[in-house]
């Protein structure tokens, strides 16, 4: 689905329209890893389903900086990562109930036929477990609604502190409206990875490149360099933001 490149947004009622006879399955990312945008992805799930169509949501992007209620959204699988949420690396995927033993998941014959072995992959990773146990306490105790707060105000102050500055270039969203604290720019005159290593040399981490979203850069006509992404966090605060903020002022023009 193209989405408006200007504004990083996606139309989820231009979604439900490619709705045909033969689709059986929406894909679609709940926040975007390089723009920060989060779709409606309620109005295509309730569309999607109001057509016989199953919605499959990327939530790893989200649940690190929103309360995701699987109950109210009613998608049919959401999968999250826990590296995003201070957890190892590792793959977490729900199922709706009537899905978990009805399809065909691709696994090794002696696995178990019945759920929810039948979608594991080999013996579990018990050590990973334990500590995605750890990270799910953390993020339920200090609430991810005042982490998301907090992760907010910091964020205002880094997306002013750019949009202010004439030689970067924002992509996406001006706004702090259904975004995470993630943000995609350019710096007029140096390439995304000389920004980034600069950055470094200030102590700062960004990353630069596609981050994966090779669509995404595509549409926005960045498929040979990229942008330069930065992110905030549990455990980042206004001291990071001016540090970058100063980074690139530091940078030669």
């Amino acid at each position: 689905m193209p989405f408006d490149t200007r504004s990083g947004r996606l139309d989820p009622d231009a979604v439900i329209d490619r709705i045909g006879p033969r689709t059986r399955w929406i894909a679609i990312t709940a926040a975007s890893n390089a723009l920060g945008t989060m779709p409606d992805i309620a109005t295509v799930i309730a569309g999607a389903h109001e057509r016989g169509v199953r919605v499959f949501v990327d939530g790893v992007h989200l649940v690190p900086h929103a309360p995701v209620d699987l109950a109210t959204l009613g998608c049919d699988v959401f999968v999250t990562s826990p590296y995003k949420w201070y957890g190892p690396h590792a793959g977490i995927m729900w199922i709706a109930p009537d899905l978990r033993d009805s399809i065909e998941p691709y696994k090794v014959r002696p696995a178990s036929d019945h759920a929810p072995e039948r979608w594991e992959t080999g013996t579990p990773s018990f050590e990973n477990i334990a500590a995605i146990d750890a990270a799910a306490d953390f993020l339920l105790d200090e609430g991810i609604d005042r982490i998301a707060a907090a992760e907010s105000a910091s964020f205002a102050t880094l997306l002013d502190g750019l949009l202010a500055d004439p030689t970067v270039t924002v992509l996406g969203p001006h706004d702090l409206v259904d975004r995470t604290p993630t943000v995609s720019f350019n710096v007029a005159g140096h390439h995304p990875d000389a920004v980034a290593h600069h950055l470094a040399s200030q102590r700062v981490a960004v990353w630069s490149g596609n981050y994966y979203a090779v669509e995404t850069m595509a549409a926005l006509g960045l498929t040979a360099t990229g942008a330069i992404r930065a992110g905030l966090s549990a455990y980042t605060d206004a001291d990071d933001v001016s540090r970058l903020l100063d980074g690139l002022r530091t940078l030669d023009r």
